[in-house]
């Protein structure tokens, strides 16, 4: 499968410029490009994804991210639903209403959701806060989560007391604990019983993506 590097590599070439040209066109340097092309620099954030479009006379979706116009799954990628409500990395937003989803689509990797096998539980969402940085999930960033998957510890996306939020869980099944971390040492771990009312776990995140606030 084609990787960003791959794809800004092959429409450059097709365009007829150097990795130079590129990138004196996009006001950084042939390093830069070089780096891209090799995938030294991966997850590439989506407004940068547009300049190189821009430059290269091709469409968004074509490199990453974005729907192909005639509304088509773009070959290796997985077409994901977008929620417009901002997913909380910080102490919460309320809980997904029902009408939270979107037309907009995000076209990820099929690499990305390897391990899920139910395609159609994958959703999209903005984060909102910093609660996540140590686990480089940044506000403005997209993370990918499937619906009611549980499988070990990890990051998740979850309900607790009425906001929804993503952090990173530790199960303890003999004492039915669930232990929520933030990775910023400014918020504070919580250990809570695994089955109470005020605690629900959404979906396991498979991934994430860096974005630039829009």
């Amino acid at each position: 499968m084609s990787t960003q590097g791959d794809k800004i590599r092959e429409y450059r070439e097709r365009k007829g410029i150097t990795q130079e040209e590129l990138g004196k066109a996009l006001g950084t340097t042939k390093q830069t490009i070089f780096k891209y092309e090799t995938g030294k620099i991966t997850n590439i954030p989506y407004s940068k994804v547009e300049k190189i479009a821009k430059a290269l006379e091709v469409e968004p979706w074509e490199i990453l991210g974005g729907d192909a116009p005639s509304g088509k799954a773009v070959p290796g990628f997985i077409s994901v639903p977008f929620i417009s409500q901002k997913i909380s990395a910080g102490y919460g937003e309320d809980f997904l209403s029902d009408d939270s989803l979107t037309l907009k689509r995000i076209q990820i990797p099929e690499s990305m959701a390897r391990g899920v096998s139910d395609k159609s539980t994958l959703v999209s969402a903005e984060v909102k806060g910093d609660s996540m940085i140590d686990a480089n999930i940044y506000p403005g960033d997209y993370v990918f989560f499937s619906k009611g998957l549980i499988k070990g510890e990890g990051i998740y996306v979850i309900a607790f007391a009425g906001d929804i939020m993503v952090k990173r869980l530790s199960f303890d099944g003999g004492q039915n604990r669930l232990t929520i971390i933030s990775e910023n040492r400014n918020y504070p771990i919580r250990t809570v019983d695994a089955d109470s009312d005020g605690v629900r776990i959404l979906g396991k995140v498979i991934g994430w993506i860096h974005n630039e606030m829009f």
